[in-house]
């Protein structure tokens, strides 16, 4: 399986410049060049009549993946390594799978080009965006469509508003159909092409580059949003090894929490601020406390005690239950809501996408885990509720990972959610100390903007360790916290009236480039013969 070393350079070069265009980096001309190498490599490998080059080609998208995905997600196992053994399996297991989806890619791009006879401005962008919406789709829970090509941007809002037309994999299309312009011009360029062939090439790079680009920024301008409410989130900041034990890990959130909570009846003031207004809402993060709090008397009265504190609603993360048919109870990972009253409401929230080995197995109920954790085995939730804040305000909640799923948040906005709140804990992705922390703590907000700007709401994410943080409409990040401290951050948040193309259609562009890519393979087109 390993590329020839005559081969290596260039799916290496993309491979480099495609980890720094995401987060941390967040660099902004590797978006546009990245597959570039990797594109112009692949157009290179003539057919010999003996059958090696598709093979060579499938083995450099499997070399180009190990380096792209292994780079990308290389904090997995350290956040694994807690819960379980299979931490390092399962990131080589994941690796490898991405790794040989990369090499179907560089494959379909090759057959498209050499076959197919289909430009490489034009295979590129259907097959990388084929590629993207197979991973975010695949069964049994293995979905996983964390840092699509489209999130590359979300550092520059404005340059990706047409993420309200056309959704993240739309913005992934654009910016493959971008690389795949310069590699047309590269490739055009080598074989001595003239100046004015060059010149219609870098005029529509240009074209298709500031369309999209200037609508965002118009957008941005024009877009009407409006302050719904202020929010406070909370971020406790407890450690990731207290979290492992449950009776510590609850003493030590109460602690906090009493630290942070606002002066009141002659309470302490700890690290809230006097002066800010009072919170239409409060929000703490995942799992706030650990255990049954449904069946938990004591825990309920714990609390509700310091939710009294904030005489506002306090949405909070815990671990719920459902009972099945059989009569048999599951723990949930699940979001609930009291009341300004110092009561529990109705609402409650089940987690939709658990954490494959974290949360649960793959096609099972059931977790790969030791020592009894208490947050494994967690079931799968059904329901999508909204809750209410302020004046009518609706919201609605994504745990953790649910805030890279497209869909999921777009049935929110559908049911008429107006903001999105983000519970999660990341204290998995690093520690205190700068050299423990992964990219993985900068990588998961970001998919954040790009929901706020496919819908056009509100969000405010309320992080254990940090980053707690809001989104505005056009997919402006502010009142954001730093890693690792203690601290309330109480902000106004807003949202717009719009629904917009993508809520009312969901994912065209998606599903449009894989069945186009799939029928351009399957499907000889008149003109297909080999190159």
């Amino acid at each position: 399986m390993i590329l020839e070393r005559g081969h290596r350079l260039l799916p290496t070069a993309s491979a480099l410049a495609g980890v720094s265009a995401f987060p941390p980096f967040h660099f902004l001309i590797p978006s546009f060049v990245a597959l570039v190498p990797l594109a112009v490599w692949v157009a290179d490998q003539n057919d010999l009549g003996d059958g090696s080059v598709p093979l060579r080609v499938f083995r450099g998208g499997v070399w180009f993946g190990v380096l792209y995905f292994g780079l990308l997600l290389y904090w997995m196992p350290l956040a694994l390594a807690a819960f379980t053994w299979w931490a390092v399996p399962a990131y080589l297991t994941t690796i490898m799978v991405l790794a040989l989806g990369a090499g179907c890619f560089t494959w379909a791009l090759h057959r498209l080009t050499h076959f197919g006879r289909v430009p490489l401005w034009l295979a590129l962008p259907l097959t990388w965006t084929a590629l993207e919406w197979a991973r975010a789709h695949v069964p049994g829970g293995l979905a996983f469509p964390w840092l699509g090509l489209g999130t590359s941007l979300t550092g520059y809002p404005e340059l990706v508003g047409s993420a309200e037309l056309v959704g993240a994999r739309g913005i992934t299309l654009w910016i493959a159909l971008l690389n795949g312009l310069i590699a047309e011009a590269v490739w055009a360029a080598r074989a001595g092409a003239g100046s004015r062939i060059l010149a219609r090439w870098a005029t529509a790079f240009v074209l298709v580059l500031a369309v999209p680009a200037g609508w965002g920024s118009w957008r941005a301008r024009t877009l009407p949003v409006r302050a719904v409410g202020q929010v406070a989130v909370v971020q406790p900041n407890i450690a990731a090894q207290f979290r492992l034990d449950g009776v510590t890990s609850n003493d030590s959130t109460e602690a906090a929490l009493i630290r942070l909570s606002p002066e009141r009846d002659g309470l302490p003031s700890g690290l809230a601020e006097p002066d800010e207004p009072s919170p239409d809402l409060v929000v703490w993060p995942e799992v706030t406390f650990f255990g049954p709090i449904e069946s938990d008397d004591s825990l309920q009265e714990r609390v509700l005690a310091l939710a009294e504190r904030w005489s506002a609603p306090v949405v909070f993360g815990g671990i719920g239950e459902t009972v099945t048919e059989d009569g048999d109870t599951i723990p949930m990972n699940s979001a609930f809501l009291t009341g300004r009253d110092g009561h529990f409401t109705d609402f409650k929230y089940n987690k939709h996408r658990i954490v494959p080995l974290v949360e649960g197995a793959p096609f099972s109920s059931g977790a790969w885990l030791e020592g009894g954790s208490q947050v494994d085995s967690y079931g799968r939730g059904r329901g999508r509720p909204l809750g209410t804040m302020g004046a009518g305000i609706r919201f609605g909640i994504l745990i953790c990972n649910e805030s890279i799923f497209a869909n999921h948040a777009r049935a929110f906005r559908l049911l008429g959610a107006d903001v999105f709140l983000n519970l999660t804990n990341d204290g998995w992705f690093g520690g205190e100390a700068w050299y423990t922390r992964t990219p993985a703590l900068w990588q998961h907000p970001a998919h954040l903007v790009m929901r706020a700007i496919e819908q056009r709401v509100g969000v405010a994410r309320a992080a254990n360790t940090g980053f707690s943080l809001f989104v505005d409409p056009i997919g402006r990040v502010y009142g954001q916290t730093e890693l690792f401290q203690e601290v309330v951050r109480s902000e106004t948040i807003y949202t717009s009236d719009v629904l917009t193309v993508y809520t009312r259609t969901g994912d065209v562009a998606g599903w449009t480039a894989l069945l186009v890519t799939l029928g351009l393979l399957l499907i000889p087109a008149p003109w297909s013969r080999p190159a």
